[in-house]
């Protein structure tokens, strides 16, 4: 077994290397918006003011919120290579979308600038450390206006799946005693075709702990399976994950 510590700079490594965007540019084309995003974009979401979509990989989310009528948008993502192929994509679709380089723990954006922030496909539990993820959380309550809207991603411990998982105490790729590279209950190594990355698998006491602790006022959290029926292209490309709505408080 090769160790392999998940640090920022490895993260930003594994989702420049061109499989891994190639991945996300096929995900544009093939499995778009989810019906479950698009449902709880309806709800929240004010198509009139500025969104964020952080983490945007090659544009999945963002160019699916240009599509149904959002006009002032932001893409960020760590990956250099994503954004890239973000903004290619944006302006061969005719698509007015700002998009930049960006560390979720540490935005150039300024104070009170978004209306609504999203950070999807779970990728706020890719940054390695509890401390970093709240950080980045404190960030996003940065940028964001009072009163507006954060919707995220995780995965679930305790869903059927993953309480199975990691209940496998033989599992190396989650063991804190036996893995060195593993730093804290809940993480994970996860190997894909395009090499290994880091994912935080986090409890849902966690989840609104650290909203509570970073400032944010949590509204509601679903499975995705209990908001919408989804096509057969998300489901390949993506296991069910718990959606996260949370508000900045307007005091």
């Amino acid at each position: 077994m090769v160790d392999l510590f998940m640090d920022i700079e490895q993260i930003r490594s594994y989702f420049n290397d061109s499989q891994t965007v190639e991945h996300y540019v096929r995900a544009v084309a093939n499995v778009g918006l989810w019906e479950s995003e698009r449902l709880l974009i309806e709800k929240w979401f004010d198509r009139d003011k500025a969104v964020l979509d952080l983490g945007c990989g090659a544009g999945r989310v963002v160019l699916g919120l240009w599509e149904m009528g959002f006009r002032r948008l932001w893409g960020a993502d760590l990956s250099e290579g994503m954004v890239k192929q973000a903004c290619e994509i944006s302006e061969y679709l005719g698509a007015d979308i700002a998009f930049q380089q960006e560390d979720a723990t540490d935005m150039r954006f300024e104070t009170e600038f978004f209306s609504s922030v999203v950070f999807g496909f779970n990728g706020l539990m890719q940054i390695p450390y509890r401390k970093n993820r709240q950080k980045a959380l404190e960030e996003i309550w940065r940028t964001t206006k009072p009163g507006g809207i954060l919707i995220f991603t995780t995965l679930d411990r305790e869903d059927r799946l993953y309480k199975a998982v990691f209940g496998d105490s033989s599992d190396y790729d989650h063991d804190t005693a036996k893995n060195p590279n593993v730093i804290e209950d809940g993480d994970r190594h996860f190997h894909t075709e395009h090499g290994t990355t880091f994912m935080h698998v986090p409890r849902r006491s966690e989840v609104l702990i650290d909203l509570e602790a970073t400032g944010w006022v949590w509204e509601e959290d679903k499975m995705r399976s209990e908001i919408a029926s989804e096509s057969a292209d998300v489901l390949s490309f993506s296991e069910d994950c718990r959606f996260w709505i949370a508000k900045k408080p307007t005091s």
